[in-house]
């Protein structure tokens, strides 16, 4: 619905009281909080087959969540689980082959699922010592299976043992969503209300400031973000949101800034990083000499993918290639590609769908971990 407001009172009061006048850029990317996002937070109980892994990922309802059983009755060890979480049920992020176990055994527990970001998980279970339900709460370990299924953060290529236990107490479930933000259109309601809060008052006013003494150009990448200036943040360098020193921001476009440490956790929907992929290909900077250049320019959810495919060492893809119609129209963006060989990785669904009515050969991530060998085979 479109509001007819008129200012033009309120514009000559200002203009009495002597107050500087600031423009003020107004954005219509609205990321919406539903009832299900808060009932995720707190955790939801479903069906085994409810939830969906068509990404590799795990997910209920288009929203990425983790997924664990609630109930530790068997062997009377609730109590433990609540002092030492470790001792409890691992929580699983992705399709995984102790998934797949219990798919095969005919094993479909109710799981509880939830997207809530600070570890903590609503346990329970029965006290056979007095026959009385205790319910409490746990810091409960990742699934060592799902990590190695997605290959989140190399960690498949970290020895068994010490190095993976390890891996697992520093895990980090913000850390995590981030990474495959791009995957989903919503993100955790948790990241969603910390994000909105964090910021000074002036914030938008400095912001402001900052990105037109670059000229709208990302201080990273190069990136030209003047008639695309809402995919242009500032990054405050030491992660602190109240330090607005000019040395501690950083223009950068929403890609780049993603990929910094100290940014807080935020959220990229799919179509902007689709949509700095097009522009910097346009600009002639999505150049690539390295398999770093290759991780720099791919969205961090592929990473996994990159690693085994650096490891192969393969030729290097292209970065958001754009698939074309016979009439020159883009019908699809493959994240990974190998354009002579008419092989690619895509993160959406339907861009995959579209690329492969074209004679294409397209993987998801789930698909490219889990069949690397073939993928290989078709892009050497």
């Amino acid at each position: 619905m479109k509001l007819d407001v008129d200012f033009s009172a309120l514009d000559m009061a200002v203009k009495k009281m002597g107050a500087q006048s600031i423009k003020i850029e107004f954005t219509d990317e609205i990321i919406p909080i539903e009832p299900i996002d808060k009932q995720l937070d707190e955790g939801i109980e479903v069906n085994f087959q409810e939830i969906d892994f068509d990404t590799g990922l795990a997910s209920y309802q288009g929203r990425q969540v983790l997924l664990y059983i609630k109930d530790h009755s068997y062997g009377n060890k609730i109590h433990s689980v609540i002092k030492d979480g470790s001792k409890g049920n691992r929580f699983h992020i992705a399709e995984c082959q102790k998934l797949a176990e219990m798919r095969r055994a005919g094993r479909f527990e109710r799981y509880v699922v939830t997207n809530r970001i600070d570890g903590v998980f609503s346990v329970s279970g029965m006290d056979t010592i007095v026959n009385q339900l205790v319910e409490g709460e746990a810091q409960l370990n990742v699934c060592q299976y799902c990590l190695e299924s997605i290959n989140y953060k190399k960690f498949a290529s970290l020895p068994r043992g010490i190095a993976r236990r390890d891996f697992v107490k520093i895990f980090n479930m913000a850390d995590f969503f981030d990474t495959y933000s791009s995957f989903f259109k919503f993100m955790p309601s948790g990241i969603a209300e910390k994000s909105s809060n964090a910021y000074s008052d002036d914030w938008e006013v400095i912001s402001k400031k900052i990105r037109e003494q670059v000229n709208y150009q990302c201080q990273q990448c190069g990136l030209d973000l003047s008639f695309n200036k809402r995919l242009l943040h500032v990054h405050h360098v030491n992660g602190v949101k109240s330090d607005n020193s000019e040395t501690n921001l950083r223009a950068l476009c929403c890609d780049c800034h993603r990929k910094q440490p100290n940014h807080n956790h935020m959220f990229v929907p799919h179509e902007q990083t689709q949509q700095i992929n097009h522009l910097r290909k346009e600009q002639g900077i999505n150049f690539k000499e390295n398999w770093r250049d290759v991780y720099d320019l791919a969205d961090p959810g592929m990473h996994g993918v990159i690693d085994l495919l650096e490891r192969y060492q393969v030729h290097l893809p292209a970065v958001g290639e754009e698939v074309q119609n016979q009439g020159g129209r883009v019908i699809a963006e493959l994240e990974l590609a190998w354009p002579l060989k008419k092989v690619g990785v895509a993160v959406d669904k339907e861009d995959a769908v579209q690329a492969t009515k074209f004679g294409w050969k397209v993987y998801s991530m789930r698909h490219a971990l889990s069949q690397i060998d073939d993928l290989v085979a078709r892009v050497r």
